[in-house]
């Protein structure tokens, strides 16, 4: 028997010698000779479903929030809802999760702004600069420390190496980075380079920076320079200074930093030019890279919390810089 669906759209089955086979709007089915109905999928149907599978599995992949955050230019954590920084050989930071910068901050800088320190007051600093993430050199700001003549890299050598105890402290406060510089595996390897080295006479080019952690060696440091004349002398003094020491050749890769407060960094010898570039998620909002160079005697006073920045030191001398935060 063959049932066939009728112009009233009623269903027909037809009876084959195995059994009866159904027909219906949405499929097939076919009826053994047990009873047992068997279920026909449309090979289309198959098609749709393997291609919804294949989609699926494309968009939700992990390649994609690659792509995304290639995209913006930097990664977010969805769980708590701030941008991942890590350590990578891009330089992108140190491994920490961050706030969304206010992309006010940068909106309308387009140049790192220049004063000479006798035309700056404490209230002009104050009111334009110390808060507001705006970056600005002060030409001849450290021009009168006793550092300015007295420190060099065997002054430094000759305090850390004077007592055996000083180079045993570690923790987290004793911060210490070689960056490009790998052979550095700690503080005290610095203070082992031959005299032609750190001459720059024979050797690659080098660059450190650490954290003075040390009692001592804050207690000689600060004999030797004070707050610059533009702080608040009811800030914050300054306790325990940050050094960077390098030849001439690349210094700090771009990065952002992931400390307290904002803070100066004074050039006491040599020659550092500064790159900075607005965060990435304000790509869209700020103008772009600024650059500015650093002479002794010159301070530049940065947020690099919010500022990625990169430094490179030029001319033909050794370059040391003093940093320390400000409140």
């Amino acid at each position: 028997m063959r049932k066939r669906k009728s112009s009233g759209g009623t269903e027909q089955s037809e009876e084959t010698n195995g059994g009866e086979r159904s027909l219906g709007h949405q499929g097939q089915g076919y009826r053994g000779e047990g009873g047992s109905t068997v279920r026909v999928v449309r090979v289309s149907a198959v098609g749709w479903l393997c291609l919804g599978l294949a989609v699926g599995t494309v968009c939700g992949g992990p390649w994609l929030r690659d792509l995304v955050d290639l995209i913006y230019g930097y990664r977010w954590n969805h769980t708590d809802r701030c941008i991942m920084e890590t350590p990578e050989d891009t330089g992108y930071g140190v491994d920490f999760c961050r706030t969304p910068v206010d992309c006010g901050v940068c909106r309308d800088v387009d140049r790192i702004e220049e004063v000479d320190v006798d035309s700056l007051s404490v209230e002009q600093f104050e009111e334009r600069y110390a808060y507001t993430s705006r970056p600005l050199v002060v030409r001849n700001a450290s021009i009168n420390w006793p550092a300015m003549e007295v420190l060099d890299y065997h002054w430094f050598k000759n305090i850390y190496l004077s007592d055996p105890e000083i180079l045993e402290k570690e923790g987290d406060e004793c911060w210490f980075n070689r960056y490009k510089t790998p052979e550095f595996r700690n503080l005290r390897s610095v203070f082992r380079l031959s005299d032609s080295r750190v001459s720059m006479q024979s050797g690659r080019p080098w660059y450190v920076g650490w954290a003075v952690c040390h009692d001592k060696v804050a207690e000689e440091l600060h004999k030797l320079y004070q707050r610059p004349t533009f702080i608040n002398p009811e800030s914050t003094p300054p306790k325990k200074p940050w050094i960077f020491i390098g030849t001439p050749g690349p210094g700090a890769h771009f990065h952002v930093d992931n400390v307290d407060l904002p803070s100066w960094q004074a050039q006491l010898a040599g020659v550092k030019t500064w790159y900075l570039r607005p965060p990435p998620e304000c790509y869209w909002s700020c103008p772009g890279n600024l650059q500015t160079t650093l002479y002794p005697g010159d301070i530049i006073v940065v947020n690099t919390n919010v500022w990625f920045h990169s430094t490179k030191v030029t001319g033909s001398e050794l370059s040391i810089v003093i940093t320390n935060e400000y409140d």
